[in-house]
């Protein structure tokens, strides 16, 4: 991930890069359970976590939704269900609509997939207010109709 990102600038494309290829990563995680993908879902969470010590307002939220990926992935329901408010919470403290809709929305999929389907109902609907406030009017439409409830 890291050569594959070099050429980027500024930095934060590279970290948004990241970001972005751990969550891939675990969700295909959870569908294949292909070594590969772990690989680079930890060297995604790894890195993340040099960037959240260095600007912790910028990136925590994002490490900490990636941690919530790992713990759903790793079966720790308890510290995933942490995991994923405190990444909420994070990015709406530091204003990243975007992240807390992501958050919320990864959530709802953590919850459903316990069986919890209140509590992924309550997130999925904060997802898509979060969408919708951010002005993502496609994306909150795209999941109020795959949305199971």
């Amino acid at each position: 991930i890291k050569d594959g990102c070099s050429y980027l600038a500024p930095n934060f494309l590279k970290t948004i890069s990241l970001f972005v290829a751990g969550l891939i990563s675990f969700e295909l995680l959870h569908a294949t359970d292909d070594a590969k993908w772990k690989e680079i879902a930890e060297a995604s969470m790894k890195e993340m976590e040099t960037c959240a010590a260095h600007a912790p307002s910028n990136y925590k939220h994002k490490l900490l939704l990636l941690q919530a990926e790992y713990a759903f992935l790793s079966g720790e329901d308890n510290d995933a269900a942490r995991l994923y408010d405190s990444a909420i919470k994070t990015a709406d403290d530091n204003g990243f609509i975007q992240d807390q809709a992501l958050a919320y929305e990864r959530a709802g999929v953590f919850h459903l997939k316990q069986g919890n389907t209140f509590r992924a109902s309550h997130y999925y609907g904060q997802a898509h207010n979060a969408y919708l406030k951010l002005g993502a009017e496609k994306k909150a439409s795209h999941l109020r109709l795959q949305c199971p409830f």
